[in-house]
């Protein structure tokens, strides 16, 4: 897969990832979530809103809900094939939408979803010839799973897989929570596909700012498997009401 996929695919998947954090967080007798934010490094970043609501007669953390989301993603990569190595930059427009389910066992939370999107992706200053542009459109079972432990401490996993991108990714989160609603911990990822693979590593900070308003931050470094590091940050805003 080429360099400029590679990062569409890692950038996507995230942001399925983020979509899906706003059902896991929200109170079980709230209405609904709205979430935005940013994440960015100096090869890539995006920028999302999206909403989760729960479907009729059902109590958002244990039962059925809907979610959608807008975004706008930008990439940079290298290519040659016009001569000289020169910057391609990459715009991706999109919107995603779908169903899950969530469940509650005492405190801890298990939740299965997908996701169907559509994404337009553009490139300048030329469409190198083995890069995909024009219309994707994806299909992403993912599921989440969240369980207190002694002490404060805390853990949640989320993984899914890109049917017809042949791309999955997984994420593991291990928090303590110094205070009421307070969150903040490591965090390691993994984007795994045919050809190529990312690790990354980081920290967040999870800060209430009043009942059901929550502000994310996230720093760390991620590492292709045929590229130099990079250093990633981000931030992220959702409110239940």
């Amino acid at each position: 897969m080429s360099r400029a996929n590679r990062n569409f695919l890692l950038l996507t998947t995230r942001l399925s990832v983020v979509m899906c954090m706003g059902a896991l967080s929200a109170a079980a007798q709230a209405d609904n979530v709205v979430f935005s934010g940013a994440e960015g490094s100096s090869n890539s970043s995006y920028a999302y809103l999206g909403a989760v609501m729960p479907m009729e007669g059902e109590p958002l953390g244990r039962g059925w809900y809907r979610k959608l989301v807008f975004s706008t993603i930008r990439y940079r990569f290298s290519s040659t094939e016009r001569g000289p190595s020169e910057d391609i930059h990459g715009t991706v427009h999109g919107i995603e939408g779908g169903v899950g389910h969530a469940w509650q066992f005492g405190p801890r939370s298990f939740d299965l979803s997908a996701t169907v999107g559509y994404r337009n992706i553009r490139l300048s200053p030329f469409e190198p010839r083995d890069e995909k542009t024009g219309g994707v459109v994806t299909l992403n079972p993912q599921l989440m799973a969240y369980t207190p432990l002694a002490g404060g401490f805390d853990a949640d996993l989320i993984a899914n897989y890109a049917l017809g991108l042949g791309s999955s990714f997984a994420r593991l989160r291990a928090g303590f929570r110094p205070a009421e609603r307070w969150r903040t911990g490591i965090e390691t990822k993994r984007l795994r596909g045919d050809n190529y693979e990312t690790h990354a590593a980081g920290i967040f900070i999870a800060i209430p700012l009043s009942s059901g308003f929550t502000l994310d931050f996230t720093a760390g470094k991620e590492k292709p498997r045929d590229e130099p590091s990079v250093s990633y940050g981000g931030i992220a805003f959702s409110a239940v009401f």
